[in-house]
């Protein structure tokens, strides 16, 4: 595709890690992409291991610039990445599609697959940000993780990965064409709709307990807003909440 630059590795530790290190070094242009076939220490949120089998599902990390966006925005970026994710899959997958807050792609109760961004801050601008995608294709064994699955395991058709690869840099350029300060209402509103247990009771855990409450949305800079049986309405940051499902 025009739009984007794609280098192929055969292996590296972390597609974020490679694309922030040319970063540092001043090599990174707009649009720069590394396709990975075997990620030996990818990372999830919050610096968790984002566990792949070789050659088996597609694991790539992009660089752009977003010049018209603020730090405040940010959640913005979130929004629009994970929504081309889910349109592209639907488009490779019959089948439905969810967004576990803040950023994980869920086939039923499974995850498919992930997205990480790394924002290069400067003052309230975003200079930069290097977002990494995972996505679970043709993998068949998922050791410790019940929840885990991969399209193959959902359709029962093997993929092309190259092919789910230019499918969802399609979608991520209509997505990013639309990016711009007055964009997060429309994008919230998607995002909300694809939000997983959204309006439905549900079982959750924070740093002082388990309770019981509903969805009810996000707040414009991405905090999970939970209104709790009792009533009252809280607004958590990422990693401050578990839902248990």
């Amino acid at each position: 595709m025009s739009y984007f630059n794609t280098i192929k590795l055969d292996a590296t530790a972390s597609s974020n890690d490679w694309l922030k290190n040319k970063y540092m070094e001043g090599d990174c242009s707009d649009g720069d992409v590394v396709w990975v076939r075997n990620q030996t220490q990818g990372r999830g949120q919050r610096d968790k291991l984002w566990q792949t089998e070789p050659m088996k599902n597609l694991t790539f990390s992009l660089f752009k610039l977003f010049p018209k966006l603020t730090l405040e925005n940010a959640f913005t970026i979130n929004c629009a990445v994970t929504l081309a994710v889910t349109k592209a899959l639907s488009e490779i997958a019959n089948i439905e599609f969810m967004l576990k807050w803040p950023n994980d792609i869920l086939s039923g109760n499974n995850k498919i697959g992930g997205v990480l961004i790394e924002n290069m801050v400067k003052g309230n601008r975003i200079n930069g940000s290097i977002i990494g995608i995972g996505i679970n294709i043709n993998q068949e064994r998922f050791e410790g993780l019940p929840h885990a699955s991969s399209l193959f395991l959902k359709t029962g058709v093997k993929l092309e990965i190259d092919q789910v690869l230019n499918r969802i840099l399609s979608a991520l350029e209509g997505y990013f064409n639309r990016l711009s300060a007055d964009s997060l209402p429309a994008l919230k509103l998607e995002y909300e709709a694809m939000l997983f247990r959204k309006g439905k009771i549900s079982t959750f855990e924070d740093q002082k307990e388990k309770f019981q409450g509903v969805i009810k949305g996000i707040t414009d800079k991405g905090l999970l807003i939970i209104q709790k049986t009792s009533g009252e309405v809280l607004n958590y940051p990422h990693g401050a909440i578990k839902i248990i499902f």
